[in-house]
């Protein structure tokens, strides 16, 4: 457990405790909802960081002999959805040992997608989509005791049905929100765009954010960035949908002229060969890759690659998804980053809804065309996620002819991916939990 900081003057005593389970995959997530509630002097509480391993119960037991009042909240995606529930089934018995009121509340992809099946795990309430104005919002009523009905952008059971508080206003301008937590030293990537034109039918990033994107200033990731270099964090990388469509007013055409001002401008700070873009955790579009863009990317920041979001090789396919772009953007996205000494890493989504043996083999032509040229595969399986058009799929499951082509490229270094765990892990991904 991170060592408890009240969220108040330093030495103020506090009776209220808010708890993050924090989990590998929200450590992001968590950074960003820890960042806009620390330092804020009208929310009376700590704020504790309680990994998900096994010392969990005994740290939560400690808490609740500590604290008067305790918010546990859990930010999470479809994939750990059934661990969600088997965990918050044992922690609210363990709370029910306790004298100390606790209040359940959820948030991230699942339970915006999926309100419903959230609470019926056992949560009070789900934060629904953009949590920055509504999550400090409801903990003032918590902790004030108030009727939290009126706040936007929650959902909770009344009587065992859904009640939903509408829609929260949009976070506008991003540059108002902190991208992670210094206080609390809780640091990951900065989001510089949010929300994507294309609602990709198996993305929830369109879902949840909307169509319009909007993104942060140059000036103020940069600033940002120093914040976390004063911190100890050595480099800088970035989220977005598109790594080349920031600054871009629709998210389709590219505004090269907007990320040559973001990395030198960050870069300035960090050091051009200490800042990443277009690679993990980002991506970008195939059909925006240019000479001139990843000659902009080379030359200002320190990548070595560039991930590709491809997705499937077939063009039915990438019709049928909403892809907007072609398997020869993919091609010819590949040739380009080659060509100026980067190595393109290439998403790939196994198992799609309808997928057809002409499909895989269709997708096993172009991943076999890439491997000869030096790319390296990245490998996914189709995970029904909450809230997309395709929640109530079927998980996708990869062929043994494609298994066995993925096995003999991740042995020379050219597919990355837990194959295994993703197979698992859609399995685990129950019919309920999908539909929501």
């Amino acid at each position: 457990m991170s060592k408890v900081r009240p969220n108040r003057t330093s030495g103020m005593s506090t009776k209220n405790a808010l708890v993050f389970v924090t989990q590998p995959t929200n450590k992001n997530s968590i950074a960003v909802l820890a960042g806009v509630v620390e330092g804020r002097e009208d929310l009376a509480l700590s704020l504790l960081f309680l990994r998900d391993d096994p010392s969990l119960h005994i740290r939560l037991q400690e808490c609740l002999h500590e604290y008067e009042r305790v918010v546990i909240a859990f930010s999470f995606c479809t994939p750990a959805a059934g661990h969600v529930a088997h965990l918050v089934g044992q922690l609210r018995a363990l709370a029910a040992e306790s004298h100390c009121p606790v209040f359940w509340v959820a948030g991230g992809p699942h339970p915006s997608g999926a309100p419903e099946a959230t609470l019926r795990m056992g949560f009070d309430v789900v934060v629904v989509g953009e949590a920055e104005e509504t999550f400090p919002a409801l903990l003032r009523h918590l902790i004030d005791g108030r009727d939290y009905s009126q706040v936007k952008g929650l959902a909770f059971l009344r009587d065992g049905e859904l009640i939903r508080t509408g829609r929260a206003p949009p976070v506008i301008p991003l540059d108002n929100y902190p991208p992670f937590a210094p206080l609390h030293r809780r640091f990951g990537p900065i989001e510089i765009t949010r929300g994507c034109p294309f609602a990709c039918r198996f993305c929830q990033t369109s879902f949840l954010f909307g169509g319009q994107p909007r993104h942060r200033s140059p000036e103020v990731v940069a600033e940002w960035a120093r914040v976390a270099q004063s911190h100890g964090i050595p480099f800088m990388r970035f989220v977005a949908p598109n790594a080349l469509s920031y600054g871009s007013p629709d998210g389709r055409e590219i505004n090269l002229a907007a990320v040559k001002t973001l990395l030198t401008k960050v870069g300035a700070v960090m050091g051009r060969e200490r800042v990443y873009l277009g690679s993990f955790p980002s991506e970008v579009r195939p059909e925006t890759v240019t000479h001139e863009a990843i000659r902009l990317i080379k030359r200002l920041a320190g990548n070595r690659n560039i991930s590709i979001g491809a997705q499937s090789g077939s063009q039915r396919i990438l019709d049928a998804m909403h892809r907007g772009h072609t398997v020869d953007d993919v091609h010819r996205a590949c040739h380009i980053v080659l060509h100026h000494g980067l190595l393109p890493n290439v998403d790939i989504i196994f198992g799609m809804p309808g997928e057809t043996e002409t499909d895989r083999q269709l997708t096993i032509r172009m991943i076999e065309s890439l491997a000869k040229v030096g790319a390296v595969v990245r490998t996914h399986v189709f995970v029904p996620l909450a809230g997309t058009p395709l929640a109530g799929a079927a998980p996708g499951t990869i062929d043994a002819q494609t298994d066995s082509l993925l096995g003999r490229l991740a042995r020379v270094g050219q597919q990355h991916g837990a194959r295994a765990k993703m197979r698992l892990c859609c399995r685990g991904t129950s019919d309920s939990e999908r539909r929501g």
